[in-house]
């Protein structure tokens, strides 16, 4: 019986979740690299200075005016540096780099995730009388279909059907998560059901 199964609507809505999930923490590490350490340390300078001239007593007032938090330094040192000199800048230029790497790492695997669901987004599984077309589009004829792996089909209702057309041999996956679940499985049953008979028949 003809059936068809398009990429569910949750299966669309995670992926592209994913995919704007990963930009987005890419983008923040962006923003870190160029503004906010940036930000960080110029306020710890300001704070530095203060501490090595030994105008401590006017940071309370000058933290205040700029609407900074009085103790953010004095608390980072302690935890970061409770013995030694005070650093320069508490986010070197190594550490501005390393956020401009995970910036790039994030966006980059976001946009890859992006392109991934936009070429996957209208993909249709379906069943016509005598052959089923894979999501790609590719016509396999029932006679063509020479095997179906259900290894992962009871865990996750995925299976793998595998075929050859004219000496070429191909697969592709029948997957009820990704695609509508009823109609998923009514293209598996049926390609299912006209192997075991046709195997039957070979063998009788």
């Amino acid at each position: 019986m003809p059936a068809e199964a398009r990429i569910s609507s949750i299966w669309k809505k995670q992926k592209l979740f994913v995919a704007l999930f990963l930009i987005a923490i890419g983008a923040w590490f962006f923003f870190d690299g160029f503004i906010g350490y940036p930000r960080n340390n110029a306020r710890y300078q300001a704070w530095k200075a203060h501490m090595d001239e030994g105008r401590e007593a006017a940071w309370p007032a000058y933290a205040d005016q700029h609407g900074w938090k009085r103790d953010e330094w004095p608390n980072w040192i302690r935890e970061h540096h409770p013995s030694g000199p005070r650093p320069e800048v508490p986010f070197g230029p190594d550490k501005i780099v390393g956020q401009y790497v995970f910036g790039s790492i994030g966006i980059l695997l976001g946009l890859l995730m992006l392109g991934y669901w936009a070429t996957q987004k209208n993909g249709v599984l379906r069943s016509e009388e005598g052959a089923v077309f894979t999501p790609g589009g590719k016509r396999v004829p029932f006679e063509a279909i020479t095997g179906i792996g259900k290894k992962r089909w009871d865990s996750k209702g995925i299976a793998v059907v595998r075929y050859e057309i004219d000496g070429k041999k191909g697969q592709f996956i029948v997957d009820d998560y990704k695609f509508d679940t009823d109609p998923s499985r009514k293209i598996l049953e049926e390609i299912e059901t006209r192997l075991l008979a046709r195997v039957s028949a070979e063998s009788a």
